[in-house]
């Protein structure tokens, strides 16, 4: 049993030095870890995007209270009602020249799988353009 002990401590001393060797051939007092090798990561800047999408929020919430435009569930719902699907993109725009100044841009995904731009204006929340399938 004695020897079976020797045995498995000559072993880890060996095994072990193999991962402390190249350490200890950097410089004396100096401690320098293994290089590990790293697929390169991308990186990508999503604060421009929530950004985006708060202002957008921030604007629609200001027209609302102002009295400007309709709810979002009023403008939601005269959507749904119109095209069946689900609705998975908004986008609100504010055209401070054009004729209709508010409008929102519903994304629909319909049954066929096909997708349609739906264009919506706030202030009555009557269906102005669909781009795509109907």
């Amino acid at each position: 049993m004695n020897k079976v002990c020797t045995l498995l401590m000559a072993l880890c001393l060996l095994v072990g030095g193999a991962f402390v060797a190249p350490i200890a051939q950097a410089e004396p007092g100096r401690m320098v870890a293994p290089k590990i090798h790293r697929a390169p990561t991308a990186q990508v800047n999503v604060q421009v995007h929530v950004r985006m999408a708060k202002r957008q929020q921030n604007q629609a919430r200001a027209a609302y209270r102002r009295g400007e435009i309709q709810s979002f569930a009023t403008i939601r719902r005269s959507v749904m009602n119109t095209y069946q699907g689900r609705i998975i993109g908004t986008k609100f725009v504010e055209r401070p020249k054009a004729p209709i100044r508010y409008v929102y841009m519903f994304r629909v995904l319909g049954p066929d799988g096909k997708v349609s731009v739906v264009h919506v204006n706030a202030k009555n929340a009557n269906i102005i353009q669909v781009r795509g399938t109907r």
